[in-house]
């Protein structure tokens, strides 16, 4: 899992600051919860002339779990979570899920930003 997909980390003032992108992770939340992109164990009949092109390519989406754990290791050594395009924590689970690292994120001392700009680029 590629964390730049929805996570820009930076170092400010001797402080590790992460912009969150919400819409960002919600995309990544819906393809992880789709199911799509599931890797499922090759077929081997035995055979090597089995296949006559190429194979299916094989792109693993992690289930949500993941995603959120990943989410999890990054704030675990931050300072500040600078948090992008709120409007997108509105999905019950979703947004129940993230709101619940923030406040994680901020018993263990972290500073909670939330910033309405546009995702970085």
């Amino acid at each position: 899992m590629n964390r730049r997909d929805f996570l820009t980390l930076r170092t400010e003032g001797g402080k590790r600051i992460v912009d969150l992108s919400c819409e960002r992770l919600y995309m990544r939340y819906v393809d992880a919860r789709s199911g799509v992109g599931r890797v499922e164990p090759p077929l081997d009949d035995g055979d090597p002339g089995a296949w006559v092109a190429e194979p299916p390519a094989l792109i693993e989406t992690p289930p949500p779990r993941a995603l959120f754990a990943a989410l999890e290791g990054e704030l675990a050594d931050a300072d500040v979570l600078r948090v992008l395009d709120r409007a997108w924590l509105t999905g019950e689970e979703f947004g129940s899920e993230v709101l619940a690292r923030l406040e994680a994120f901020e018993r263990r001392g972290g500073h909670v930003e939330w910033n309405e700009r546009s995702t970085p680029a």
